[in-house]
């Protein structure tokens, strides 16, 4: 008797056959993503982090030149407006905190009815000089005030 052998056609290899041919593909590109988020989450906290410390800058430069050109102080009194600055320049640096010790506050561009005051100061950072960016330079910033005269 002879035996009809019908071919089959050829089938593909069930999906549990391709899966575990592809086990651990997943594994580099969820590493890469991870490293990719955490690189742009760093960047972030680095941008933030110089905004706030130009921000705090700005406002302690604000109110030393405030307190300095006060009508409190008696600004034809040379020993009075030293006095003055010098409380100015300690309260700015109390403001700022343990970053205001490396900050440099600079008088010399006040006149006679203006106070003017320059801070500069480097922000600090956890980055690498290389990985910063532009933002990250000297913090440079002059507040200037009219002399409060009381009536």
């Amino acid at each position: 008797m002879t035996r009809i052998v019908r071919h089959r056609p050829r089938r593909r290899p069930s999906a549990e056959f391709e899966r575990l041919d592809d086990r651990g593909a997943g594994l580099i590109s969820t590493i890469a993503s991870v490293l990719v988020f955490l690189a742009f989450l760093l960047f972030a906290v680095q941008t933030l982090f110089a905004l706030y410390t130009r921000s705090m800058v700005t406002d302690a430069a604000h109110e030393a030149v405030r307190h300095a050109a006060g009508a409190r102080v008696d600004h034809a009194d040379p020993v009075a407006v030293a006095a003055a600055r010098m409380d100015a320049e300690s309260e700015a640096r109390r403001l700022l905190g343990r970053f205001g010790d490396e900050v440099e506050l600079d008088w010399s561009a006040s006149t006679g009815d203006t106070v003017a005051l320059t801070v500069r100061a480097e922000p600090p950072s956890f980055l690498w000089a290389a990985l910063r960016g532009p933002w990250s330079g000297i913090v440079e910033r002059t507040v200037t005030a009219r002399v409060e005269v009381a009536r």
